[in-house]
């Protein structure tokens, strides 16, 4: 194909449930039809509304298709093995009809079926690997594929490239490191607006974002609230995201541990429309998170300004200088993210600093549109085309 000609990519993910992954798809798309390149995104029916709501919203073409994932709920598990060889070949049968030109596969290294029908598919195919915790069978299963399968893969970070491409040995394939994106002029303190809720309670606000799950860590959010709590009387916790059926026994845990540790001033607010609402009000942002690869919630607090105390995961400290914009602490230690709250709670003009200094960061190194060309030059790369700017 010519170099002026548009590309067209099918974005495959198998979990329709709206989620960093499935807002960096839609966020990148939106500003690739920009630079010529087309996307479809391919993904499952069960939980997907609001995913293709967004996918609709920023007029991408998008396809529900019978797709189960991975999963620990017995019932859905079994269904992915029962199904597991149809979906593959309605999958491999739409992208053959299709004719794309790279199938993207998101959503990482469990997610095998976009890779296998890209393949059957003669489509030259790019794996994208964000998360840095995977079964050691899985691990094994995606080593298998990668070497088979995928002519590239994007990773969300270095430590994401340490724990699936070094440590499984030597992939000669093309390699790019991607972080999730934020756009700065869309998650700018100035454009938003105060979350009314939050704003009705006159303390320090310390807030957590996230898909409630127990790659989070929030226990340690909670314990940390323990702590703080002993210290000052005029704090308030917010954890921000959306409780999933598939975590019941998490959520149920976790509110179980707020009632042991009387935790009345710890508030569980569900799903939120508009983030930035919540992040406005914030005063300081904590992430407790065990794992992460790139947590598109700390990038988003550090473009909206704020202080930001998180656990050591992923890249978070390649952006986050330990006391210059943030606070760096171990994981699984809330005792280590109590002191650092603690000594923001008490300066007010360190949180702003703080802010300031974690917003340019964003600005300099995340930015969505620092991350789309990054994309263009995977594709046109896979397609053996020279990068344009």
């Amino acid at each position: 194909m010519n170099d002026n000609e548009n590309v067209r990519v099918a974005n495959i993910i198998e979990d329709g449930r709206l989620g960093g992954p499935q807002i960096r798809i839609a966020e990148v798309a939106k500003r690739l039809k920009e630079k010529g390149i087309e996307t479809t995104v391919i993904y499952p029916r069960l939980q997907s509304e609001a995913f293709q709501q967004r996918l609709d919203k920023y007029g991408i073409h998008n396809i529900c298709l019978p797709l189960h994932r991975l999963t620990k709920d017995k019932k859905h598990l079994f269904q992915y093995f029962i199904f597991f060889f149809y979906e593959l070949f309605v999958l491999y049968r739409f992208l053959k009809k299709e004719k794309f030109d790279i199938i993207h596969c998101s959503g990482g290294a469990w997610q095998y079926k976009g890779v296998i029908a890209g393949k059957m598919a003669g489509i030259k195919t790019l794996w994208h690997l964000n998360d840095t915790y995977m079964p050691y069978f899985l691990r094994f299963l995606f080593h298998i594929l990668a070497s088979r399968c995928a002519d590239g893969f994007i990773v969300a970070g270095k430590r994401v490239e340490e724990y699936y491409i070094r440590k499984l040995g030597s992939i000669e394939k093309s390699l790019f490191e991607i972080q999730a994106p934020v756009d700065t002029s869309f998650f700018d303190p100035a454009q938003a607006h105060y979350d009314s809720k939050i704003q009705k309670k006159n303390s320090v606000h310390i807030v957590s974002v996230g898909n409630v799950n127990p790659l989070k860590g929030y226990e340690y959010f909670i314990q940390m609230g323990r702590l703080l709590n002993r210290q000052y009387d005029n704090l308030n916790f917010f954890i921000v995201g959306p409780h999933f059926d598939s975590q019941k026994a998490y959520s149920d845990k976790l509110h179980k541990l707020c009632d042991e540790l009387g935790m009345k001033n710890l508030y569980f607010s569900g799903s939120c429309q508009d983030v930035r609402s919540v992040l406005k009000m914030a005063d300081i942002y904590v992430c407790s998170s065990t794992t992460e690869a790139s947590p598109l919630s700390v990038w988003e607090a550090m473009s909206m300004e704020k202080a930001i105390v998180s656990t050591n995961v992923a890249d978070v400290s390649r952006f986050i200088s330990n006391g210059e914009n943030g606070f760096i602490v171990p994981t699984k230690d809330p005792e280590a993210l109590a002191k650092k709250v603690s000594l923001l709670i008490k300066d007010t003009d360190l949180r702003k600093s703080f802010g300031r200094k974690a917003r340019e960061t964003a600005k300099k190194c995340l930015d969505i549109q620092i991350v789309v060309e990054r994309h263009v030059e995977a594709y046109r790369t896979i397609l053996g085309k020279k990068h344009r700017a």
